[in-house]
């Protein structure tokens, strides 16, 4: 009897680990890439001093790009989103599921 308690503390304790390692995980490069070639359609792309910069289109065509970033800020801005939109990655509060009509402590 003693046996299976240990085994089932086993379980949950790699069970635990798993679910750790799976919210720390940042997201893969082929995902990130995705995103950020998704975004950069968004975007003219120019060249200036040998860095690529984009910029968000003007409402027309006549109208100048509005705003500019470059390479580097646009893929960290990409990888924020991805880690901020997830509470478990960003190390938000826990969620408390409450019962309705219950008193909620």
């Amino acid at each position: 009897m003693a046996r299976n308690h240990v085994f089932r503390s086993i379980l949950l304790a790699a069970g635990a680990l798993f679910l750790a390692a799976c919210a720390t995980k940042q997201p893969e490069g082929t995902l990130l890439e995705k995103r950020f070639q998704q975004t950069a359609k968004h975007y003219q792309q120019y060249q200036y001093e040998g860095q690529i910069i984009y910029c968000k289109r003007g409402a027309t065509r006549s109208l100048p790009p509005a705003e500019c970033i470059t390479e580097a800020g646009l893929r960290k801005r990409v990888e924020d989103y991805l880690t901020n939109r997830n509470p478990v990655q960003r190390g938000g509060p826990p969620y408390v599921a409450t019962v309705p009509g219950g008193s909620g402590t």
